[in-house]
């Protein structure tokens, strides 16, 4: 943080008017957290497996628990470790389980970087930053020649380490780069005009946007003179979550390979699970179930299925895709539910019991921490306010008695209560004990 005093006012002011709205911060993230330091040593522990492997979690809790305001503290966390993080949040009508292209587009939307953590620019980025990188594009057969040429079969090239989907992303967005070396027929015009609208379609095309067809895209790049890999289908088909997690999990070691930590994906209200159709509810058992077997496999045998046991979609040698590009993508999946019956059971199919993980209430010490939290924040953010020293123990035995009376019911409720306490305490002080009689034995107030 800057040591700017106003900028320390600012922030401080801006994280008050969050909590006096009800809504988790953007900012003071780590500060205001109480209560989760269990929680938070997992996040760190998987993030960590993650530089081996992949990791999946799934976090359990009521509403107003804090559970949004946990998984705000997983992407700031995941971002100062280098890793791209992209959020999801789920709907029964736009953006269901059980429509998997859907989900992958919003994620690829809506990636954030590490180096650029205030612009949502799609996966182009990444993208660029690999085409510069020599030893990237000939790992996935994006550049070939004499020496690296491209094996003469599919299903050699996907032994060898093409990736179905982003080879062919990373060979034509090199050539597009270039457009002045680009030899078109004369019907295309110039390549200079033409190469932006080209890169259009590409990028369009792998971030699952609604676009052409990928006969066309092809007929459209194949104005290129030389040898790429053939653009494949990106459909709206409900048993295509195999081929998402796939290109999701070659993302991630993708953003390995260019010097990232690798890729975190949040999957938010996953309990809109319940409110499919029983028909839609088992396409959305089967996203959970691949996009958990594309972050890491399950050497004890503790999921119920098997990568060859998904359900698959596409044709021909898109059927034969394995879960997983990379076996060490550097990938977490994380999912958020509020408990219901169907969701935990579909859950514990895609998910270890190990990695499902309970949110727990707040206990008496954690809101004494959360008050005295709140008033060094209010003290800084208004600093002419005469909040009375020693204000902090009775004020956070106030919060106790309404929560023990259920006039307080979550942590948001609290903070909010907090807020606009305080703010009684700065514009009309001498009520302050009426107030506080009122809260604390008069059931009606």
């Amino acid at each position: 943080m800057s040591d700017d005093p106003n900028a320390r006012k600012l922030h401080a002011a801006l994280t008050l008017e969050a909590m006096r709205l009800g809504v988790v911060p953007a900012t003071d993230l780590e500060e205001s957290t109480v209560g989760r330091d269990i929680e938070l040593d997992i996040i760190r522990q998987d993030l960590a497996q993650c530089a081996v492997s992949g990791a999946r979690r799934a976090f359990l809790g009521d509403y107003g628990l804090g559970k949004s305001h946990l998984l705000e503290l997983i992407e700031q966390i995941a971002l100062k470790q280098n890793f791209l993080v992209s959020k999801v949040t789920l709907d029964h009508a736009d953006l269901s389980p059980s429509q998997p292209k859907r989900i992958y587009h919003e994620v690829m939307r809506n990636l954030i970087y590490p180096d650029r953590p205030n612009m949502l620019e799609g996966i182009e980025p990444l993208l660029e930053k690999a085409i510069q990188n020599e030893d990237v594009l000939r790992k996935y057969f994006a550049k070939t020649d004499k020496t690296h040429p491209l094996p003469r079969t599919i299903r050699e090239q996907l032994n060898g380490g093409l990736h179905l989907y982003l080879s062919p992303a990373l060979a034509y967005l090199r050539a597009l780069s270039h457009p002045e070396s680009i030899k078109l027929p004369a019907y295309c015009g110039d390549a200079v005009s033409w190469a932006p609208k080209a890169r259009h379609l590409l990028i369009d095309w792998i971030e699952g946007h609604p676009t052409q067809s990928n006969q066309d895209i092809n007929d459209e790049l194949n104005q290129i003179h030389g040898r790429f890999p053939k653009i494949y289908s990106l459909l709206d088909y409900r048993p295509w979550a195999k081929i998402y997690g796939y290109i999701l999990n070659g993302v991630s070691q993708l953003a390995k390979d260019v010097g990232y930590a690798g890729l975190v994906i949040v999957v938010d209200e996953a309990e809109f699970y319940s409110l499919l159709s029983a028909q839609n509810r088992a396409f959305a058992k089967s996203l959970f179930q691949s996009w958990s077997h594309a972050v890491t496999a399950d050497e004890d045998g503790s999921l119920s299925c098997s990568d060859d046991e998904l359900l698959v979609g596409g044709y021909g040698i898109q059927r034969e895709l394995p879960a997983r590009y990379s076996d060490n993508p550097g990938m977490y999946l994380v999912f958020a539910m509020t408990p219901n019956s169907d969701g935990i059971r579909v859950l514990q199919e895609a998910v270890p019991p190990q990695f499902i993980c309970y949110l727990n209430q707040l206990t008496a010490p954690d809101y004494l921490k959360m008050t005295g939290h709140l008033v060094d924040l209010y003290r800084k953010a208004y600093p002419d306010a005469v909040i009375p020293d020693g204000i902090t123990e009775p004020l956070s035995d106030v919060v106790n008695a309404m929560t023990q009376q259920g006039r307080l019911a979550n942590p948001r409720q609290t903070m909010k209560f907090l807020t606009e306490f305080l703010d009684l305490v700065r514009f009309v002080p001498d009520q302050i004990p009426s107030v506080i009689d009122n809260l604390m034995f008069d059931n009606d107030f």
